[in-house]
């Protein structure tokens, strides 16, 4: 009698446990997808300011994966194939290449000769990690030293974002690479979105440096700076 009772609270056990929702292995990859043949085109806007002299521009950016590589450690490395464009009906000429990898809980980006870590896993809101930890920009490369400016955040995990390219996405996250407002220093605000299954969406930075002497202190006027918007206006996954 004793050993049937035990052998049914131990089927019951098991009964329960089949009943149960499967646990959640979604880390966030799927924002930076990785295969080879996938591309991205999108719309840049570029204005440089050097005291009276304002100049913009405006072109294409393609992106392609073209190749992966296997690691000692049996992970890929991705190289990112960049070209440019003035207008539609202008030729691509190359703008050099980069390549990715995901290593640990790290996403690993080498642009140009500089690695950055653009995503830790598993991805939620609030994070918080060393953009710069395997580079030695920490309190370089920036229009505003000493502001924490190597540390990112993530913001707004698997919200809806809609594109001035008319492009649509339900889950999205947005990547802070800083975000220094000081009205008579000057500004240094640089963000990332990336949309599931799909990548990069989105990226801005705004580093303004203000006039700071004579009439024109604490009048925001611009003495020097640049901004720069990268929307993301097609894509397509093999």
């Amino acid at each position: 009698m004793k050993r049937g009772y035990l052998f049914f609270i131990l089927l019951v056990c098991l009964i329960g446990c089949s009943n149960e929702d499967p646990i959640s292995t979604d880390v966030g990859l799927n924002y930076f997808p990785l295969q080879t043949g996938d591309s991205w085109i999108y719309t840049v806007e570029e204005t440089t300011i050097n005291q009276t002299v304002t100049a913009s521009t405006a072109y294409e950016l393609s992106v392609t994966v073209t190749d992966s590589v296997k690691n000692s450690d049996g992970k890929y490395t991705y190289t990112f194939h960049r070209a440019k464009r003035m207008t539609e009906s202008d030729s691509w000429e190359s703008f050099g290449t980069w390549t990715a990898m995901v290593s640990r809980n790290q996403l690993i980006q080498r642009e140009g000769n500089i690695l950055f870590v653009k995503l830790i896993f598993p991805l939620s809101d609030g994070l918080t990690w060393n953009g710069n930890q395997f580079n030695n920009l920490p309190n370089m490369g920036n229009l505003f030293t000493g502001k924490g400016s190597e540390v990112y955040h993530t913001s707004e995990y698997d919200q809806s974002k809609n594109l001035t390219t008319t492009l649509e996405f339900d889950k999205t996250i947005t990547i802070i690479h800083n975000e220094f407002v000081d009205p008579i220093v000057g500004k240094d605000v640089r963000k990332e979105v990336y949309a599931r299954d799909v990548g990069l969406i989105y990226k801005e930075v705004t580093q303004l440096e203000y006039c700071s002497v004579g009439n024109c202190l604490g009048q925001q006027k611009v003495d020097k700076g640049v901004i720069m918007i990268q929307t993301l206006k097609s894509y397509a996954s093999k």
